[in-house]
């Protein structure tokens, strides 16, 4: 009985603790997804067929989601875009034309496409290890054309924009990045992963070669994370840690390498989204969970909506019917009345998507509509800028008790990487001058 005790208190202990998973140790490394496959084969297949198995792929024809039909001109550096296939190679030619002479030209080979084709595809250069992103992008819904995002407006870096960490280590599976530098990798795999939501895998493995098999169905392996083990909070921020996307603060001695699932996200980073006086509902592109969290469905369950509550990561999205959507609506409003107009509803075929998570443009990527995860009974118009609006302050959303350190060190990476407001230094003064230097 006595033992029976110490085992109860110790399962309750481990439930409660974000250190339960044994593969959080920094020693147990990465074994890549090949190895994930070797056992669930299945899981794996449908995987790869998401937009997160599909996120960064060689610069392929197969792996390609673009029509490459014109040439892109930029008129402020009078420079033309050529990109083009030769044969399976694909290839970007900068060049300049006075008086009908080619007075320039430029030529790279590119190596990789990043992004799905659910949106976008975005490419890029690896120059001897140095990955740069070029300066064409084609997005998929409106079948465009155009230049990358943070390339317009007498903003382009032509072959120079570096590709570093806190970019891959979100659209991709762990490289191998050469530290000290800005941008160098040694290794980079082929997109998103298993053990970019399961943690690192070595440990889970060697249990399974020396036979430490764990009956799953009666209990928590604690070798290997499956988040659907997590509570709710830690399972919004491992979706959180690429779905919030913004201006992030890294903690002293922490890199975008040093988060693993099974963590609290702010334990690694602090990520701070601006507000807006009036502009509720214009939002970046990747502010899935702020939008969710924004949402009375999430604040009226008192935080027992997470984002596995309506998706399964390993069926894509646009395999994933609407009817299933539309049952995990009815599994908490079964009950209630639509109050809105029968007609409507019926020519909609009764999809609470349609009303209440409207297709939206966002405010840092151009050309494309993403489902606007902030759940709202009246529909918005989304005017996407903010130019006339009031600034309120950056809101930590990941963090409910930041560090006066953080919110300095967050309005001046505000004022360095996004926006260049004196009102920025002034917030970053406030909050350091609040800080005790002899603590």
């Amino acid at each position: 009985m006595r033992f029976l005790l110490v085992l109860f208190l110790f399962t309750i202990s481990c439930i409660q603790s974000n250190q339960e998973y044994l593969n959080i140790d920094q020693s147990v490394n990465y074994v890549g997804m090949n190895q994930c496959a070797s056992c669930h084969t299945d899981q794996y297949a449908s995987f790869m067929l998401t937009g997160m198995g599909r996120s960064l792929k060689p610069a392929l024809k197969e792996y390609s989601s673009s029509i490459l039909e014109n040439i892109l001109y930029d008129s402020i550096l009078k420079l033309h875009y050529y990109p083009h296939w030769k044969n399976d190679s694909l290839f970007i030619q900068e060049y300049a034309l006075e008086n009908n002479d080619t007075t320039h030209s430029l030529k790279h080979s590119i190596d990789y496409i990043i992004g799905s084709g659910h949106h976008t595809n975005s490419h890029l250069i690896s120059n001897n290890g140095y990955l740069y992103q070029a300066p064409f992008t084609y997005y998929t819904q409106d079948s465009i054309l155009d230049f990358p995002p943070g390339f317009e407006n007498d903003k382009n870096s032509r072959f120079s924009r570096k590709m570093g960490l806190e970019c891959v280590a979100c659209h991709n599976a762990y490289p191998e990045f050469v530290l000290g530098s800005e941008n160098k990798y040694t290794f980079m795999p082929d997109g998103i992963d298993c053990e970019r939501c399961h943690g690192p895998g070595q440990l889970h493995i060697e249990n399974i070669k020396n036979n430490n098999l764990i009956d799953t169905s009666h209990y928590i392996d604690y070798s290997i994370v499956n988040p659907a083990n997590l509570s709710i909070e830690l399972q919004n921020d491992l979706c959180a840690r690429c779905h919030l996307q913004g201006n992030a603060v890294l903690k002293d001695k922490k890199s975008f390498f040093d988060f693993k699932p099974g963590m609290y996200l702010k334990e690694v980073m602090d990520v701070y989204l601006p507000r807006y006086e009036g502009k509720k509902d214009s939002f970046i592109m990747a502010s899935h969970v702020d939008r969710m969290k924004l949402s009375n469905c999430y604040i009226e369950s008192e935080g027992a909506l997470s984002c596995i509550t309506c998706h399964n990561p390993h069926v894509s999205v646009k395999e994933t019917s609407t009817q299933f959507f539309q049952q995990k609506c009815l599994e908490c409003h079964g009950k209630h009345i639509c109050s809105e107009n029968p007609d409507k509803t019926h020519a909609l075929n009764n999809n609470c998507i349609e009303c209440h998570m409207k297709n939206s443009k966002t405010l840092d990527i151009p050309h494309v509509t993403i489902t606007d995860h902030k759940i709202s009974i009246n529909s918005h118009t989304d005017t996407i800028t903010n130019s006339d609006s009031r600034f309120l302050g950056l809101s930590c959303i990941n963090n409910d008790e930041p560090t006066y350190q953080s919110l300095a060190q967050a309005y001046l990476q505000q004022y360095e990487r996004f926006e260049p407001y004196e009102f920025y230094l002034d917030s970053a003064y406030t909050y350091l001058s609040n800080i005790n230097l002899n603590t």
